[in-house]
C-alpha cells in the first residue's frame, strides 16, 4: 500500500514530456538504463542483414554511501540470414580512467560509441578488438519519436506499479554507412533502424525505499518484446512482462497509425501476444527453448510473426549475465478494416532457461 501511494504521488507530480536531444543521453540519477538500436539492412550487393547495438548503464549505490559505481555493458550482433549465422560480441567496462562513460553528446564503452548529433541524428560505431564484426552507421529520423505509456511513463505491471520505466522509441531511422563480417566489408544501400531507450530506478527513491530497487532489470524478470514497422507507415510495440518465471505475463503496447495518431494499450485484455501452439526452437548451444512464432492482436490489427531465421540467440553471460533471443522477424497482418499488411521488425525474448529432463544427468 505504501509503495502504491508513493508511485501514484510520484506519477502525479513528475510526469513531463521528454526533452530532446538531452534525453537521448544516459541519466546519472537512475540506476538502470539502456539505449539500443536494431535494424534491417540491404547492401549494395542486394543482400539482407540485421543488427543489434545496445548500450547499458548500471549504477550501484549503497544506501548509506554518497559514492556510486557505474558499469557500462554493450551488446553487439549482426544477423546474416543468407548464411543463417548470428555473430555477436559483448563487453563490460567500469566508468574508470575514461574507458567508459557519458557526457553531453556521447556514450561510450571501450570500442563502442554512440554520438548524439541532435534530436534526430546519431552516429554509432562498433569496433571490437577481435574484429570479427564491426559497423559505422549514420542514423537520421524524421522527428516522429514515439513515447510509451502516459507521456513516456511506462508501467510494466498492473499488480506492482513500482515496476516502471521512462520509455520512448524512435522508429524508422534512415541508416547509412558500412559494416564488416570476418574481414569482408559491406556498404548499406538502404537501411531502417529502430531505437529504444528506457531508464528506471531513481537513486534518491531507492535510498528512501530499497524495495523500489532495480525490479525492471532483475535477473528474475523476463519479457517478450517486439517492434514492427509496417509497409502502410504504422509502427507497433508490444511486450509481455513477467516478474518471475512463474508469474502470469502482463501485456502492454503502443501503436501509431499511418496518420500519426498514437494508441496506448494498458488495460488488461486490450492487446495480446501469444506464441503459436507449443512450437519452440531449441538452441544447440545453450539448450534453451524459445517460442519464435507469435500471434499478436490489437484493436487495430492482428499479426502473425515469423523469425527470418532461428539461430539468433545472444549469450551475454560475460557482460550482463543474461542469455536471450533477439533477432530479425517479419510479420503478415490484417488491419481492422480487413486490409492486408506486411511488416519487418525485431523480437526479443528474455527470461527463458534450460530445464533438464528427468532422465538427464
Amino acid at each position: 500500500m505504501k509503495n502504491r501511494f508513493l508511485i501514484l504521488t510520484y506519477l502525479f507530480f513528475n510526469l513531463a514530456a521528454f526533452k530532446f536531444p538531452e534525453d537521448h543521453n544516459f541519466h546519472g540519477d537512475y540506476g538502470i538504463e539502456w539505449c539500443y538500436f536494431v535494424g534491417h539492412l540491404v547492401t549494395t550487393e542486394n543482400l539482407k542483414f540485421g543488427y543489434e547495438l545496445s548500450f547499458f548503464k548500471v549504477t550501484l549505490k549503497d544506501k548509506d554511501s554518497v559514492s556510486k559505481i557505474e558499469i557500462f555493458p554493450v551488446h553487439f550482433a549482426i544477423s546474416d540470414p543468407n548464411k543463417q549465422i548470428h555473430y555477436s560480441n559483448d563487453v563490460l567496462h567500469r566508468g574508470l580512467g575514461g574507458l567508459a562513460g557519458f557526457d553531453k553528446d556521447l556514450i561510450w564503452s571501450g570500442e563502442y560509441h554512440l554520438q548524439i548529433l541532435g534530436k534526430d541524428r546519431f552516429h554509432i560505431t562498433a569496433n571490437p578488438k577481435d574484429k570479427k564484426i564491426s559497423l559505422d552507421f549514420d542514423l537520421e529520423g524524421s522527428g516522429r519519436i514515439l513515447s510509451h505509456g502516459k507521456d513516456g511513463y511506462s508501467v510494466k505491471s498492473r499488480k506492482r506499479l513500482e515496476i516502471f520505466s521512462y520509455y520512448y522509441s524512435y522508429p524508422r531511422l534512415k541508416t547509412k554507412g558500412g559494416f564488416s563480417i570476418e574481414g569482408k566489408k559491406y556498404n548499406v544501400l538502404s537501411g531502417v533502424t529502430w531505437m529504444d531507450h528506457e531508464w528506471s530506478g531513481a537513486l534518491e527513491d531507492i535510498k528512501k525505499d530499497p524495495s523500489m530497487s532495480y525490479s525492471l532489470g532483475a535477473q528474475t524478470t523476463g519479457w517478450d518484446w517486439i517492434c514492427l514497422s509496417a509497409e502502410d507507415g504504422s509502427d507497433l510495440v508490444v511486450f509481455r512482462f513477467k516478474e518471475n518465471s512463474t508469474a502470469k505475463p502482463e501485456t502492454f503496447g503502443t501503436y501509431r497509425d499511418p496518420d500519426g495518431k498514437i494508441f496506448s494499450y494498458s488495460k488488461e485484455g486490450e492487446v495480446s501476444m501469444n506464441p503459436v501452439s507449443d512450437e519452440k526452437w531449441k538452441s544447440p548451444d545453450t539448450k534453451i527453448e524459445y517460442p519464435l512464432r507469435w500471434n499478436i492482436r490489437t484493436p487495430n490489427a492482428k499479426w502473425e510473426v515469423t523469425p527470418i531465421f532461428s539461430k539468433q540467440e545472444f549469450d551475454a553471460r560475460k557482460s550482463t549475465g543474461t542469455i536471450y533471443w533477439e533477432g530479425m522477424v517479419s510479420a503478415e497482418g490484417t488491419s481492422s478494416d480487413e486490409k492486408k499488411i506486411k511488416a519487418n521488425g525485431y523480437l526479443e525474448l528474455k527470461g527463458y532457461s534450460y530445464k533438464k529432463k528427468w532422465w538427464e544427468p
